[in-house]
């Protein structure tokens, strides 16, 4: 997931909270950094490719203690440092962003269980005070250390973070995307052993960038031809791709496959996430603002539609629950409309992805639809214009000839 703009309108849900979020010590006198790790890079996107990396460049380094480093993120991520006694998969699991709804058992219109935001999991450890230049956070490898992810629209700031764990192997992970990891390893001060330097961190991540565009085009050509069957009709069923990765999910396409599909009346389109990592919908005509929604905890645990505070409404945060914000925000569940006969029709999957995706942040599957597949029975001819809500900039057409 990616789209900062989702997770923007939340922050007032937990903005008393910040204070008393815990992580680990600042920093007494800060040091520039040695060498930067950046999640993503979008400079390596191959031209007319909507792709994003769900990879750190360079996704291992080797630092001797007490040196100081920098994360930055060029897309919607966090880098979080973990203690030995702490997995990307438990972290995940605890403070990924995505978490289930225990308290409202209803479903949504789709038929899925509802899930919710977990904002507090994307925010920085410690909540404030240091990463910065001036004072660098630091990670001793007792306790976590996040940069959070970038809330505020342009770029984000580097997170600077002062290493001082004892020797061994450190993981780093995205709380926001699955399998999205790297390893830091801490050498002693006084080790022979070659650091990783500006220079060399550089030249890994240039090298990892060219194996990672590499197997994109791989994965991008092999989603690349819609499957079609012929009915006993005479009607099609189209499958296409709604997004797809690479097998590691370190490279994602984050566009329709194909962008356009030229079909009869009466014919169907199936769409099918192909990425490990990355969650879409299939909402006609535009963008509706419905893949996440404001709610206020109702009596018997049912949620109850937050009430608007602007006319229309933009986001999430234009919504209040009794004079306060609202208390939590969903993930939309679509309108269940899978038919679509005119370019004005309203149809909205909800949110459908892999199975790998509601396993790593172990939710019930029942929280996403694998699939979806909208009939275009009795659908007028013309062009059929579509996106995915989650992410800025991914569309497509169907065009009914």
């Amino acid at each position: 997931m990616r789209s900062a703009s989702r997770l923007i309108p939340a922050i007032p849900l937990i903005a008393g909270l910040l204070l008393t979020t815990g992580g680990a010590a600042i920093a007494a006198s800060p040091v520039g950094p040695a060498f930067t790790i950046t999640a993503d890079d979008a400079a390596a996107v191959p031209a007319g490719h909507k792709w994003a990396f769900n990879d750190y460049f360079p996704r291992s380094a080797t630092v001797a203690q007490g040196t100081t480093i920098a994360f930055a993120a060029q897309g919607f991520h966090t880098a979080t440092l973990l203690p030995t006694s702490w997995t990307p998969a438990q972290d995940l699991d605890v403070s990924g962003l995505v978490a289930a709804d225990i308290d409202d058992t209803s479903l949504n219109v789709n038929g899925t269980t509802k899930l919710s935001e977990n904002v507090l999991g994307v925010l920085p450890v410690p909540a404030q005070g240091c990463g910065t230049a001036a004072t660098p956070c630091v990670f001793d490898g007792t306790a976590i250390v996040s940069m959070g992810a970038p809330l505020a629209p342009g770029p984000a700031a580097p997170f600077i973070v002062t290493i001082t764990a004892a020797p061994g192997t450190y993981a780093f992970h995205c709380r926001i995307h699955a399998g999205m990891s790297g390893t830091l390893t801490v050498v002693a001060a006084d080790s022979k052993v070659a650091v990783t330097t500006d220079a060399s961190a550089q030249a890994a991540a240039t090298t990892q960038a060219a194996d990672d565009v590499t197997a994109g085009l791989a994965a991008e050509t092999a989603a690349d031809a819609a499957a079609v069957k012929t009915n006993k009709d005479g009607t099609k069923t189209w499958t296409v791709a709604a997004g797809a990765s690479d097998p590691s999910g370190h490279v994602t396409m984050l566009d329709m496959i194909p962008r356009q599909l030229d079909i009869k009346p009466g014919d169907t389109v199936l769409w099918k996430p192909l990425a490990v990592n990355e969650p879409h919908t299939i909402t006609f005509p535009g963008e509706l603002h419905s893949d996440s929604i404001a709610k206020c905890e109702g009596t018997g645990g049912k949620d109850t539609p937050a009430i608007p505070t602007k006319n229309p409404p933009a986001s999430p945060f234009d919504f209040a629950c009794s004079g306060h914000p609202a208390d939590e925000i969903e993930f939309g569940g679509g309108n269940g409309v899978a038919k679509v006969t005119t370019p004005t029709t309203v149809s909205d999957s909800g949110i459908i992805a892999a199975p790998s995706v509601v396993r790593a942040f172990d939710v019930p599957a029942s929280g996403t639809l694998p699939s979806w597949t909208v009939s275009f029975t009795g659908a007028a001819k013309g062009t059929y214009h579509y996106v995915c809500q989650i992410h800025a900039g991914m569309e497509g057409t169907v065009v009914v000839h």
